[in-house]
């Protein structure tokens, strides 16, 4: 286990009593989740939500502007359309939040999408998703909803 959601929901029979769970809290630091590999974890089969979920856990713990600004600067591998683009809108939405500037790669056209996309299935929510949608989001023709980047 890496990242944070993945400690938070740890199974009972994933941990022996108890001991696992605090050694894997105590263990030695690790590289803090950035964009990139959270595009090389959706390259490996982890839905597009969990990343970008297990990301944004991980955003709360930045030290400061700085550590913010090095978790979004390395472009992340193309995995598919949509996720290149989300990935980019989120790294604009992180960094527009932070006033910090957006990453270069995050503006190149081929990361915004030609069509509209809702990955919320329930098509009742699309007009909702239009207004709460952030600009980062759609200006990239990605409609989410207002809590969708929010975390407990």
């Amino acid at each position: 286990m890496t990242v944070p959601s993945e400690r938070i929901w740890a199974r009972p029979e994933d941990d022996d009593g108890g001991r696992g769970v605090r050694e894997r809290l105590t263990a030695a630091p690790r590289r803090p989740e950035t964009l990139a590999s959270a595009a090389h974890r959706l390259a490996g089969g982890v839905p597009l939500r969990d990343a970008v979920a297990d990301f944004l856990d991980d955003l709360r713990w930045a030290r400061g502007p700085s550590d913010v600004e090095a978790r979004i600067a390395e472009e992340p591998d193309r995995v598919d359309p949509h996720a290149d683009a989300c990935l980019a809108a989120l790294a604009e939405h992180v960094a527009s939040t932070n006033r910090l500037r957006t990453p270069g790669w995050a503006t190149v056209e081929d990361r915004f999408l030609d069509h509209f996309w809702w990955p919320s299935r329930t098509r009742a929510l699309r007009a909702v998703a239009i207004v709460e949608s952030p600009a980062a989001f759609r200006r990239r023709g990605i409609f989410i909803g207002g809590t969708t980047l929010q975390r407990v």
